[in-house]
């Protein structure tokens, strides 16, 4: 963890790569359980992203900690105090025209239909999707 310790791992995304890499678990940290003054975490809710289990992970990465922010074009939105810090990707303060997107919905389309009642003949043109809020840990 190449910026720790951490002050806050409330908000904290433990990122585990499947044996293999073509999948990866996220969890968050279980702080009751875990020693953060040592860096040792405990894996709380996740580890359901990927379909499949398995006894072994390989590489790992941690995010949603200030102290990684540490790359153009990362941010960090500070849940308990509602300040958004962004890495700027640029020399000196952005400029002040800058807009930040910050996605609210999940789900931008969603036609349902059934087996026996499916959804046909549906053609969205000339509409362009650029965001939505991650699923991830849901």
């Amino acid at each position: 963890l190449p910026n720790a310790p951490y002050k806050d791992v409330s908000q904290a995304i433990l990122n585990v790569w499947r044996p293999a890499r073509w999948a990866n678990w996220m969890f968050e940290v279980d702080i009751a359980k875990s020693d953060i003054s040592a860096n040792n975490f405990t894996f709380g809710h996740g580890g359901f992203q990927g379909a499949r289990g398995n006894d072994a992970g390989g590489d790992f990465f941690i995010e949603n900690v200030f102290e990684e922010l540490d790359y153009t074009g990362e941010f960090f939105h500070n849940e308990t105090d509602g300040k958004l810090y962004l890495f700027y990707n640029g020399t000196g303060a952005p400029p002040a025209s800058a807009t930040v997107v910050a996605p609210q919905q999940q789900v931008l389309v969603n036609m349902s239909g059934t087996q026996w009642d499916p959804v046909k003949d549906v053609k969205l043109t000339g509409v362009t999707y650029t965001a939505a809020a991650y699923t991830y840990m849901n």
